[in-house]
C-alpha cells in the first residue's frame, strides 16, 4: 500500500482520499469490459450534468460541441483537469476523479494484464490519482484528449517506478492500441518523473555536504602557512604574483606551495571518504609507543644498578 509521511503529504493525503473512495465506488465493471459501460448510461448522463454545472459556477469553458460520446467525454476531462489546475477547487477535483476515475482504473488494469499478479493495480492507480493531485501545473489542456494522453503517461511512470521499487524492473516498453492514438504531449514534464528528479537533487545536496566535511577537516590539516596561501589563492582569487610579493617569496615557489596544499588535501579526502586509516595518525602513534618504551627502559636501568650493589 501507498506510504504517506510529513505533515504537507497527510494534507494530501486528507483531500485525495475522499475522491478516492468515489472514483473506487464508481469503478463497477470487470477489467474486461470496456471503461465507458463502468457506470449505467443514465446514471452517467446525471454525472456529465452536475460535473457541468460545476464547470459553469466556476466560470470554465464547458465542452458541449463534440459530435461524438467519446470526443465529449475526454473534452469534459480535460476541462475538469484544466479547471482544477486554474482554481485548485476540490470539487473540481472530486469531480474528476468520478468521471475519469474508472477510465484510469482500466488502463491501469490493461497495462498490468502482461505482468500477471507482479503488482496491484490499486496501489498503481491510487499513485496515479496522488500525482495528478500534487503536480497539476505540468497539465496543459491544447486539445480535447489531453488528459487521457497526460493521464496515459502518468500511469506508464507509476507502474515503473512499482517496478524499480520492487526490483523487479524487466525494461518492459509499455504500448498499446490507445497509447499509439493519443501520444503524450512531450513538451511538458510528467510528474512523476518531476518528483524522482526532487528527490535524487536532495540526495546530491546530502552527498556534497558529506564531501564539504570532509574537505574542511582536510583543510584544517594543512599548516597555517597552507591555509593562509589556498585562502587568499582560491577564496580572495589574488594574483601569484602580488602574493608571492607579500610572502617575499618567488612566484614559482608560490605555485609549489599550493600545489603540494592541494595535494594534501586529495589525498586526505581519499582516506576519509574511502575510510582508510591515516598514515600520519598511525606513525605518530607508533612513535610516540616507541618513546614511552624507551623512557620505561631508561628509568629501570638505575633501579637494577642500585638492586645489584645492594645485594653486594
Amino acid at each position: 500500500m501507498l506510504t504517506f509521511s510529513g505533515s504537507a503529504t497527510w494534507d494530501i493525503f486528507a483531500t485525495v482520499w475522499p475522491a478516492l473512495r468515489k472514483g473506487t465506488i464508481a469503478m463497477t465493471c470487470s477489467p474486461s469490459q470496456s471503461s465507458s459501460r463502468s457506470v449505467a448510461f443514465p446514471e452517467r448522463e446525471r454525472i456529465r450534468s452536475q460535473l457541468i454545472s460545476l464547470l459553469e459556477r466556476l466560470g470554465c469553458d464547458v465542452p458541449l460541441d463534440k459530435p461524438s460520446t467519446t470526443d465529449r467525454d475526454a473534452a469534459l476531462a480535460t476541462a475538469l483537469m484544466d479547471s482544477f489546475r486554474k482554481t485548485g477547487d476540490s470539487d473540481a477535483f472530486d469531480g474528476l476523479v468520478r468521471w475519469a476515475g474508472p477510465q484510469l482504473r482500466a488502463r491501469v488494469r490493461s497495462r498490468l494484464r502482461s505482468l500477471g499478479a507482479m503488482l496491484d493495480p490499486n496501489e498503481v492507480w491510487q499513485d496515479t490519482i496522488v500525482n495528478i493531485y500534487r503536480y497539476p501545473n505540468r497539465f496543459l489542456a491544447s486539445r480535447p484528449g489531453a488528459f487521457a494522453a497526460w493521464s496515459s503517461t502518468i500511469v506508464d511512470n507509476a507502474i515503473r517506478r512499482h517496478l524499480r521499487r520492487s526490483k523487479r524492473d524487466l525494461g518492459i516498453i509499455l504500448r498499446d492500441p490507445e497509447a499509439l492514438q493519443e501520444q503524450a504531449d512531450t513538451t511538458t514534464r510528467d510528474p512523476s518523473m518531476e518528483a524522482e528528479n526532487n528527490e535524487e537533487c536532495l540526495a546530491t545536496a546530502s552527498a556534497y555536504g558529506v564531501v564539504l566535511q570532509a574537505y574542511l577537516a582536510a583543510y584544517h590539516r594543512l599548516g597555517e602557512r597552507e591555509r593562509f596561501v589556498l585562502q587568499m589563492v582560491e577564496v580572495r582569487c589574488m594574483r601569484y604574483a602580488e602574493l608571492a610579493q607579500i610572502l617575499g617569496i618567488r612566484p614559482e615557489a608560490l605555485k609549489m606551495v599550493v600545489f603540494r596544499a592541494r595535494k594534501r588535501i586529495h589525498e586526505c579526502l581519499q582516506r576519509l571518504l574511502s575510510g582508510t586509516p591515516d598514515k600520519s595518525a598511525v606513525g605518530a602513534s607508533s612513535k610516540a609507543v616507541r618513546k614511552s618504551a624507551s623512557t620505561t627502559r631508561a628509568a629501570r636501568r638505575p633501579l637494577s644498578a642500585a638492586t645489584s650493589s645492594a645485594v653486594a
